[in-house]
């Protein structure tokens, strides 16, 4: 979530600044209108798409010397992190806090849609032309809201400046500027603590009142003398159009700003902005590459959370020729514990086990069935694959995985005879290509889709190859 704000604040951040810089300024408003629409849908879409489907979280990370010990203490490392740590009260109160400001964004947005309706019930009412006119008998001044008109009182206007008020108002309506209102009163509760959300929205009210200004025809003095004038008035609910909630005087210097038909090459701008956005700020795109900071591994649009490393300890092993015992030192490695926030589940404890597109439904036979030509080109001998943890989102695919590269199995007669390393690197890549396309059945817990783990123990066992074919696969 965090990269997701990060890149559409950038996102917004950038649109904002190429506006202010280039657009702003030149009286073609229906199109900076529409720009300004589709650059904050641009920061609001662009971080959650994903232009490479086969992305995923990896890391070369393995080191368990010992398979048995280290799963025996998973589940204890499992048990003492458990799900009480900072973080996740952090997390908790994040939550509580953002939907608190929510409830707070729609209770305000409520009151301003019944001062509305209040002021209608008890204003004296009259239709002119299309529009019904409510006198509120309240200082403040014209705004409206479809197709009603809220005036303190028809006789404060001369003839003249009710016919522009009636125009102007007229003209929000027809060009459906409510719309607008609507969508960033509605982006300003779910993003009720960004700013930038806010910045949107004034320059859109501002749009809006330039468009409906045209009404001045070819009296821009006149105009601009009644817009002053209107200015010291109260405002407007937020909910509708304001005739003197814009700044006025960058409504009085555009009554007359006609731009130059080469400043139009400007328009042109949005093209690339969107391509860039596309490409640093999706979720393959420059802004996510991989990285790690502390216990947590960010990118391709997920954030893994690690359990700590645990302190060392010792075991004895048994050598199953000579019998004789030695003293090794280990220490658990960290394990994946949530996915964007969500916990991980370990596979053992789910209802719905992951269902691979293979043969029987295995991650080994589906493993098997994409890397089987790739192996079968190695020279004779004994392999490791060397794959650890593999995360399965919620959709069933994969999030994170960990590879080291496939190795000479330790103990076989020619462990001491590397691989070639061109074709280390293709059968790797390979492997790679196959971890990173998982695509399974969601794991399910409690008939809920679950980001799921598990550590198939049978893939790090050595597989055969002789003649140029597998000849043994555990």
């Amino acid at each position: 979530m965090l990269q997701y704000l990060i890149n559409c604040t950038a996102i917004w951040l950038l649109s904002l600044i190429i506006f202010d810089v280039f657009l702003r300024g030149e009286s073609y408003h229906a199109y900076n209108r529409l720009y300004l629409v589709s650059t904050f849908l641009l920061g609001v879409f662009i971080p959650l798409f994903s232009w490479d489907s086969g992305s995923a979280i990896y890391t070369s990370r393995i080191s368990r010397p010992v398979l048995g010990v280290i799963a025996a203490k998973q589940t204890v490392v499992t048990s003492v992190v458990g799900d009480g740590s900072p973080l996740d009260v952090i997390q908790t109160a994040i939550i509580y806090i953002y939907f608190i400001g929510v409830i707070i964004s729609l209770t305000l947005m409520a009151l301003e849609a019944v001062k509305i309706v209040r002021l209608y019930h008890l204003g004296s009412k009259f239709r002119e032309g299309p529009c019904v006119i409510i006198e509120t008998g309240k200082d403040h001044g014209p705004f409206s809201l479809f197709n009603c008109v809220f005036v303190s009182a028809r006789q404060n206007y001369s003839d003249e400046e009710w016919g522009i008020v009636l125009a102007h108002e007229q003209l929000h309506g027809l060009m459906f500027h409510f719309i607008d209102v609507l969508f960033f009163q509605l982006a300003r509760i779910v993003f009720w603590f960004h700013p930038l959300v806010y910045l949107y929205q004034r320059k859109m009210l501002l749009l809006h009142e330039y468009q409906a200004d045209r009404v001045c025809g070819a009296r821009p003095k006149f105009y601009g003398q009644f817009l002053v004038e209107q200015a010291l008035l109260q405002s407007a609910p937020t909910l509708s159009h304001s005739f003197n909630r814009s700044p006025i005087k960058n409504r009085i210097v555009m009554l007359t700003r006609k731009s130059s038909a080469a400043s139009k090459l400007k328009m042109l701008l949005f093209a690339p902005l969107a391509l860039v956005c596309l490409v640093c700020f999706s979720k393959d795109g420059f802004s996510q590459q991989f990285r790690k900071v502390k216990n947590t591994y960010t990118g391709s649009g997920n954030q893994i959370a690690m359990t700590p490393q645990s302190a060392p300890d010792t075991f004895v092993v048994t050598d199953p020729v000579t019998g004789a015992q030695t003293m090794q030192v280990t220490s658990v490695d960290p394990k994946p514990k949530t996915l964007n926030g969500q916990r991980i589940v370990d596979v053992d404890t789910i209802t719905v086990r992951p269902l691979f597109k293979s043969k029987d439904f295995t991650f080994r036979n589906y493993l098997k069935a994409g890397i089987l030509d790739a192996l079968a080109t190695l020279p004779d001998g004994s392999y490791n694959l060397n794959i650890g943890y593999i995360v399965l989102d919620s959709k069933g695919k994969v999030a994170y995985y960990e590879f080291s590269g496939i190795s000479r199995y330790k103990f076989s007669h020619n462990d001491k005879v590397p691989i070639p390393e061109d074709l280390k690197k293709q059968v790797d890549k390979k492997i790679e290509q196959v971890l990173a396309d998982i695509k399974a059945q969601p794991a399910q817990l409690n008939g809920k889709n679950v980001p799921v783990i598990f550590l198939d123990d049978k893939v790090r066992n050595s597989v055969e190859v002789k003649d140029h074919k597998v000849t043994n696969w555990p």
